[in-house]
């Protein structure tokens, strides 16, 4: 869990002497300034302009007047924005020594904050530590100062030491001058004394999301995971706000605490309710933790959805293991099945035969496996246990031509993709449909989209789709985006009630506005056709299209996108398959 502890060390910390940093409505800037107190005697100096006073105020004796004219000029010059002049006459009041000591620590004050503003923080402390040795009651806000100067110079233990004193001594701290220590605390690693200031925090602002879940952090810098743990749970309990990583970390301490169900059954929820996304990453570790579980039956659910969200090879291949151990012969058929629905990267090739031939075998498809089998021996990784099996079947050699290249469901580079012989009927009696060969299935990379809704009728479209094109891709380049794709028309389903999105794939932070919209779209799984022609048949197209996916004995997920890949001419019809 990630927090902006460096965005609490932008306020300035002493809020008696700094009353601005206030924001401008106008333009969102804030200002650092000074406090300035008018109506202040200069003695010698009074009534003089500036000018006159900067000529004389050398030639001044009296030691109050001088000081008190060196301090109204160095006021007048920061408010001129004129630091270096505004040092010189701080140094000029405070080497005259003429006024009390309530005066100078209010100059040392002042004129620390300036070497903060000028950025020399080395000055800035030193200022600082003379306000403190001076023998009055010291207040909070100087300490904090000079913990933030020592955090700039890179002296953290320094930082610690500033910030100590308030505690010692027993001073009192705003809720914001609080939070400004808990920021300077965490960036020195004083994990304990961040502990004591957010248990302050909760108590006075217990409706605070940020206390609740920066108290989880401080707990794991200590590496006490069972209070995190116990911090977050509570959290929950009491409805307090959670974001996908509080969750995803919620999980994970039940899991290093020995509770891995626990902890699937939180991403389970989570994912159930749409609190969390239902990414690769989230159902690898939902498999992790059913499997530590030893809920073996749901682990090979999650990884299931992991290797098909993915289609990653190395999971196909891991579900496959697992459900050979459990002996589930049949859906470790159809795992091989999808794994191979594509030409395979060569190292895969090897053993994604072994395992299709181990499944064909206790299927009783001798034919397929001892094919299987022979061409897991073509090519290296697996050859050694593949030859094993063919020994345990007593299989006959292979041909010359079955020795020569690997042909059946997983092939690779050097190799052609057929079905063995039986293997249709195998899938068959497994309640799988085999790939129809015309139906070309891929994943597209998650993208982000820039879209609007559309909800006039489907057949105004056409008359309309370059003008609405047209202004989309200016509005995008305008707010700061740029476009990486073609346009799209996306359907989330007839009976999802949702209207139609006419799309762009964009780069960069486009603004979403009144008519457009903005969304992460996750990778999408779909079966897919490229046609060049006629975009008026494109009803008709799509009714055949979907009438192949669902022969070929793939569910359509009720997502559908037409891609326009030039103009109008060149079409990809895309449907989201589980």
């Amino acid at each position: 869990m990630r927090t902006p502890w460096r965005v609490l060390l932008l306020v300035l910390v002493y809020l008696p002497v700094l009353p601005g940093s206030l924001a401008d409505e106008e333009t969102g800037q804030y200002r650092s300034k000074i406090r300035i107190e008018t109506g202040t005697d200069l003695g010698e100096g009074s009534g003089l302009s500036i000018e006159e006073l900067e000529r004389q105020i050398a030639s001044i004796s009296d030691a109050y007047a001088r000081s008190s004219a060196g301090r109204h000029l160095a006021r007048h010059f920061v408010e001129a924005g004129e630091y270096d002049k505004a040092i010189d006459y701080y140094r000029t009041a405070l080497a005259a020594d003429g006024l009390s000591d309530v005066a100078n620590r209010e100059m040392l004050r002042e004129l620390a904050q300036v070497y903060l503003l000028s950025e020399n923080y080395a000055a800035a402390a030193d200022a600082l530590e003379r306000a403190l040795r001076i023998k009055l009651v010291p207040q909070a806000g100087d300490y904090l100062l000079l913990a933030q100067a020592y955090y700039q110079l890179g002296n953290l233990a320094r930082v610690v030491g500033a910030l100590d004193p308030i505690r010692q001594q027993g001073l009192k701290l705003t809720l914001a001058q609080r939070r400004q220590a808990l920021a300077l605390y965490y960036q020195a690693g004083a994990y304990q004394r961040c502990e004591e200031l957010l248990l302050q925090l909760l108590a006075a602002e217990p409706e605070n999301p940020a206390n609740w879940h920066q108290l989880a952090s401080v707990y794991l810098q200590q590496n006490k995971r069972k209070q995190a743990m116990d911090q977050l749970d509570l959290a929950w309990q009491k409805a307090v706000p959670f974001r996908e990583q509080d969750i995803q970390l919620r999980a994970d301490l039940h899991a290093v605490n020995g509770d891995p169900y626990g902890a699937a059954g939180i991403l389970e929820a989570a994912i159930a309710e749409k609190s969390l996304q239902g990414s690769v990453a989230t159902y690898r570790k939902l498999f992790q933790y059913w499997l530590q579980a030893r809920e073996n039956d749901r682990a090979t659910a999650a990884l299931v959805q992991a290797a098909r969200l993915s289609g990653d090879i190395d999971l196909y291949l891991y579900l496959a293991q697992l459900q050979m151990e459990q002996e589930d012969w049949q859906a470790m058929q159809q795992t091989m099945l999808r794994a191979c629905q594509n030409r395979l990267p060569d190292k895969y090739v090897g053993r994604a035969n072994l395992l299709l031939g181990i499944s064909q075998l206790k299927l009783g498809d001798r034919q397929s496996a001892r094919r299987s089998f022979i061409n897991a021996t073509l090519i290296g990784g697996a050859s050694e246990k593949a030859g094993k099996w063919l020994d345990f079947m007593a299989a006959e050699p292979a041909t010359e031509a079955e020795a020569r290249r690997i042909v059946g469901a997983c092939y690779g580079s050097r190799g052609k993709q057929v079905a063995p012989t039986g293997m249709a009927d195998a899938v068959a009696s497994s309640g799988a449909a085999s790939p129809a060969p015309d139906v070309e299935v891929r994943t597209v990379p998650r993208q982000t989209l820039f879209y609007l809704e559309y909800e006039e009728p489907l057949a105004e479209l056409a008359t309309q789709a370059r003008s609405l094109a047209m202004r989309m891709a200016v509005a995008i380049a305008k707010s700061g985006g740029k476009v990486i794709g073609p346009l799209q028309l996306i359907s989330q389903g007839p009976d999802s009630g949702a209207p139609l999105q006419l799309a762009f794939p964009v780069r960069g932070m486009p603004r979403a506005g009144q008519q457009y919209k903005v969304r992460q779209a996750e990778a999408f799984k779909c079966a897919y056709l490229e046609y060049e022609g006629d975009a008026a048949s494109l009803e008709r197209l799509w009714s055949d299209f979907l009438e192949r996916v669902t022969a070929a004995g793939y569910q359509p997920t009720g997502e559908a996108r037409t891609v326009f890949h030039s103009g109008a001419s060149k079409l990809e019809l895309q449907l989201g398959i589980e």
